[in-house]
C-alpha cells in the first residue's frame, strides 16, 4: 500500500470570506497577532488579495495613510477584519460569489503579508 498523506486543515493558514468581513483561521491569525491594524489589498491582474499587518511602531512613524488601516479583531483561535467595501471589491474581481468560501493563504515573508490567490478556488476541508 502507498498512502498519500494529507495536511491537517487546522495547520494550513486559511481565510474565509463573509458578507461583511474576512476571518483568518488560527494558523493565519498567527501572522497578524501582534498587530491591531492591517492594510487590505487587491491585485486585480493576479486575482489575489493581501492582508498586511501594520505594527504600532509603523503607525507611530506614520508610514501608512491612516485611511488604509483596518482594525483586526482577535478572537480565540481566529482574527476578523471587517470591511464591506473590500468584500464588494473581491466579489467584483471574481466571477462567482465568494461569500462563505474558505481560501488557502500563504505568508509572503519578503513583503510581510498574507496572500490569498482567489483563482486557486475554495479549499476543500
Amino acid at each position: 500500500m502507498s498512502f498519500q498523506w494529507i495536511k491537517g486543515s487546522t495547520t494550513n493558514p486559511a481565510v474565509t470570506i463573509y458578507a461583511n468581513n474576512i476571518t483568518l483561521n488560527n494558523a493565519a491569525a498567527k501572522f497578524v497577532e501582534n498587530a491591531r491594524y492591517c492594510m487590505l489589498g487587491i491585485d486585480v491582474e493576479e486575482g489575489c488579495i493581501a492582508v498586511k499587518p501594520v505594527s504600532k511602531r509603523d503607525i507611530e512613524l506614520n508610514l501608512y495613510d491612516s485611511t488604509h488601516l483596518n482594525k483586526i479583531s482577535m478572537g480565540k483561535g481566529y482574527a476578523r477584519i471587517s470591511n464591506k467595501t473590500f468584500i464588494d471589491e473581491i466579489n467584483r474581481l471574481v466571477t462567482h460569489s465568494t461569500i462563505g468560501l474558505k481560501f488557502e493563504a500563504v505568508y509572503d515573508e519578503a513583503n510581510e503579508m498574507l496572500v490569498v490567490d482567489l483563482k486557486k478556488g475554495e479549499m476543500h476541508v
